[in-house]
């Protein structure tokens, strides 16, 4: 039998329903105003508004020298707020693990190999100011796309990417040239040679034998003269003065590059023109604080897109006297701390124009930190934390793994942090969909956009596999195993450490990539980096049952990639990296090239300088 209604119930419903079609009549607008207005505030092209975007890179910075990252003993706040404001990654990985082919890749999106800037010929990065390798000029940098955006675009600081190819006044591979409208900074990079007091570090080893089969020359012929005026020698006068013409061309061929180092590499250009040469350490970093708040200022108004390549923290290490003496660390400390307050310095200029809000920021190193680094008094490289290799190493993780730290207010989740594996690659199709710009579509592009994973739509990276090379050698493979979670690497090659175990190549620099300084695994070795990041416990049969079907796996993500792989013209070859006279940047009329920023002639040099 139904239950027979108490009687005012069907009443009070219905009046109950009634109010409930008031209300969301009257808080419907409200609600698809408020859902409006969240659609707009998504990052994308489609909303029309486009941030100014700023990125900040450092020269040989290793991870573990920033608070931010577990480093107790060296102060850097402003960077430390960065991450406390915005998210930062705790895998976020180079393409390269030395200065120009990691940064070719950044500006590209792609492996540097797939451009011809990687190394071919034992050469890894470019050389010489007066070269004619660079990135070439079919390749497409972010900073071209947000140009036919509209953005202002500008690069303050290291460029390491060419300058010209067949002319001096060609500029096929300046900043110019690849969609910048403003450059100020250095074409080249620091290197020990740009300060007067430092050995020698460009090609130290060739330049080295060439100085001593110079000597070995000269004794000869000496010796050939002092034989003919005591006469144990019969040969004309004429043929010693002829091998004295040889033994001089052949000094004069090689002195007349390396024994200007200084003046042909270490100088500051504002656009094509070059302003200081060579370069006054002590006054760049103050001057390049100058230039950067002044475009800032200059495009407030926006949209612009800022490239500061910071000088610091590479060597020769040169800190204004404020920040000498003052870190725990001696002069690569106090290098670190000046680069934070310099950070701090374009930060409050940002904050000061009232543009934090509508700035997308990046810091992050191009690579990790020189182990190698050091002289008489100690370590003047950076501090890879637990990860083990360095500078130079493409498969350890201590060479690859760097800072990455984004912030924008109210857009991207403050202190979030994400262990996902990304790459410096993937800034390329990150700040192109940030200035309404499409990827190109004819060429390979091996970043992928961060928006999801930094704004927390997506927990995951859009990376599957990630290629480790060391030059152009395939060294090591990342998996990141997303059903389970897991991430694996797998190594195929290992740089041999000198001594034995010192976890670097002491005395070489950096390590090889080939030849008889590197080993080469097979079976590979396996490690899980999800339980063993310091990659201090290679996997077996007997720990890991999945070893052999996660070596597999990934042969076959290897064979794939390598389908993948250009044939083009290598910017590392030889010719491309010999210094060619006429293609040398010059202030004033060659070789006679000295100028200085504060107006004249620089003081006068001594030779070598």
């Amino acid at each position: 039998m139904p239950v027979r209604p108490v009687l005012g119930q069907s009443s009070a419903s219905s009046l109950e329903d009634l109010r409930d079609h008031r209300w969301t009549l009257n808080w419907f607008p409200v609600l698809l105003m408020a859902g409006l207005l969240l659609k707009m505030c998504e990052p994308k092209a489609a909303s029309g508004f486009k941030p100014n975007i700023l990125l900040i890179m450092a020269d040989d910075l290793g991870i573990g020298d920033l608070g931010c990252y577990g480093n107790d003993t060296l102060r850097t706040p402003n960077i430390d707020r960065l991450a406390t404001e915005g998210v930062k990654l705790t895998q976020h990985l180079a393409a390269a693990p030395l200065c120009t082919p990691s940064r070719a890749a950044f500006l590209t999106g792609r492996h540097a190999f797939r451009s011809g800037m990687e190394a071919s010929n034992g050469y890894r990065a470019l050389q010489w100011n007066g070269g004619s390798g660079g990135l070439p000029p079919n390749e497409t940098t972010f900073a071209r796309i947000l140009q036919q955006q509209g953005y202002s675009t500008g690069l303050i600081g290291k460029w390491h990417q060419g300058v010209s190819c067949v002319s001096r006044t060609d500029h096929c591979h300046h900043p110019l040239n690849h969609g910048f409208d403003y450059f100020y900074g250095m074409p080249f990079t620091l290197v020990s040679d740009c300060h007067p007091s430092r050995p020698p570090e460009v090609d130290a080893v060739l330049r080295a034998k060439l100085w001593l089969s110079t000597q070995v020359m000269a004794l000869g012929l000496l010796s050939l003269a002092a034989g003919r005026m005591s006469g144990l020698i019969s040969i004309s006068w004429k043929a010693v003065l002829g091998a004295s013409g040889l033994v001089f061309l052949f000094f004069a061929s090689w002195y007349a590059s390396f024994g200007f180092v200084r003046r042909w590499n270490c100088i500051l250009m504002r656009n094509f023109e070059v302003t200081e040469q060579p370069m006054v350490l002590e006054r760049t970093t103050h001057r390049l604080l100058k230039e950067a708040v002044s475009y800032i200022e200059r495009n407030k108004h926006g949209p612009f897109l800022l490239f500061v390549s910071l000088l610091h923290v590479h060597i020769p290490l040169v800190s204004t006297k404020a920040f000498l003496g003052k870190s725990r660390h001696g002069l690569y400390g106090d290098n670190v701390e000046e680069m934070d307050w310099l950070v701090g310095e374009i930060l409050k200029a940002v904050e000061e124009n009232g543009l934090k809000n509508t700035t997308f920021t990046y810091f992050t190193s191009d690579h990790g930190g020189h182990l190698e680094a050091r002289d008489e008094q100690g370590q003047l490289g950076g501090w890879n934390g637990i990860y083990k290799g360095g500078k130079g190493m493409g498969g350890w993780e201590g060479g690859i793994r760097v800072p990455g730290i984004f912030r924008w207010p109210g857009m991207l989740p403050a202190g979030r942090v994400s262990d996902e594996p990304t790459s410096l690659m993937d800034v390329f199709p990150t700040v192109v969909q940030l200035g309404g710009g499409q990827v190109p579509q004819d060429r390979v592009i091996d970043g992928r956009s961060l928006v999801p994973l930094l704004q927390g739509a997506s927990e995951r990276s859009a990376h599957e596999f990630l290629f480790h090379y060391c030059g152009n050698s395939l060294h090591a493979v990342r998996w990141h195993q997303k059903d389970s979670g897991r991430l694996w690497k797998v190594h195929y090659a290992t740089p041999r450490f000198h001594p034995e175990g010192a976890g670097a190549c002491y005395g070489r620099g950096i390590c090889p990539c080939s030849g008889e300084g590197v080993t080469h695994h097979s079976p590979p070795l396996l490690f899980d980096l999800s339980r063993d990041p310091s990659e201090a416990r290679p996997l077996s049969p007997e720990s890991e049952p999945l070893l052999g079907a996660v070596l597999a796996r990934v042969d076959e993500a290897v064979a794939a990639h390598l389908q993948t792989l250009p044939r083009v013209p290598q910017q590392f070859s030889i010719g491309n990296i010999l210094w060619k006279p006429w293609l040398q940047p010059c202030c004033g009329t060659f070789p006679v090239c000295s100028c200085s920023e504060d107006g004249g002639d620089s003081r006068p040099q001594t030779p070598g300088q």
